[in-house]
């Protein structure tokens, strides 16, 4: 009982700490040579794709690896992204407007929300097995995000970031499992050190979403997992 008061007083503060209010952005762009070869690349998602806490859309992760896919292809990204969305509004609101759009490259960045709101891992991972399979019967490429580490946002501490340390790992596990039933691809999220998210640079000025410096990191790994999934040089 006593553990279960300090959890629910530890997730109380969390929600209800002051924090400044950040602005949210739309990543869609192109990128390019017009004379390449036409690149479609739909992003869905949550508030790792808004990006409160940058400085603009030209630090988000996903535009990121878009610069570098200029290296062969002209890039017209498209954002369907709403921060706050779990898997279930990715399906109600992203889904339909994102197939529409007939992408080759689809990033889904999902998981967080449903790990930190409650969602069950097993509700997570047919929904996440719906979007991807949509996708992967319509023919494009799909990128996952995985989950990271939750446990390392600084309005956490323990023992709530503990446990969410662990209910993180089975969400990124389902994404394991629905890549490996379509053939599609998750970014290693935690490849980077645990360490690394340690380090107050690496987080925006509400100390839950990630810094521009956090965004670059992404974008790394992000890049390394589109370059195989597309059969391109990492470098």
């Amino acid at each position: 009982m006593a553990a279960f008061t300090i959890v629910s007083l530890e997730l109380l503060y969390a929600v209800l700490r002051p924090s400044p209010r950040q602005e949210e952005f739309d990543p869609s762009d192109i990128f390019g040579d017009p004379e390449n070869p036409h690149l479609k690349v739909a992003v869905l998602g949550d508030s790792t794709v808004t990006a409160p806490g940058v400085g603009g859309p030209h630090e988000i992760w996903v535009t990121h690896i878009c610069r570098r896919l200029t290296a062969g292809y002209f890039v017209e990204l498209r954002s369907f992204a709403v921060g706050g969305s779990m898997a279930h509004n990715l399906i109600d609101d992203q889904l339909g407007p994102a197939l529409d759009f007939g992408p080759d490259l689809v990033i889904l960045s999902v998981g967080a929300n449903d790990a930190l709101k409650g969602v069950t891992p097993v509700r997570f991972e047919q929904n996440l097995d719906l979007l991807v399979s949509a996708f992967r019967e319509q023919g494009a490429v799909v990128v996952q995000s995985g989950v990271g580490d939750l446990g390392t946002i600084p309005r956490l501490f323990p023992p709530l970031a503990t446990l969410l340390s662990r209910r993180a790992l089975t969400f990124n596990a389902a994404h394991e499992r629905v890549a490996a039933r379509h053939g599609s691809h998750v970014v290693p999220q935690r490849q980077s050190p645990v360490e690394v998210w340690d380090e107050r640079h690496m987080w925006s000025d509400d100390l839950f979403h990630v810094s521009a410096k956090g965004h670059e990191v992404w974008g790394e790994l992000g890049w390394r997992t589109v370059a195989v999934a597309m059969g391109l040089d990492e470098s």
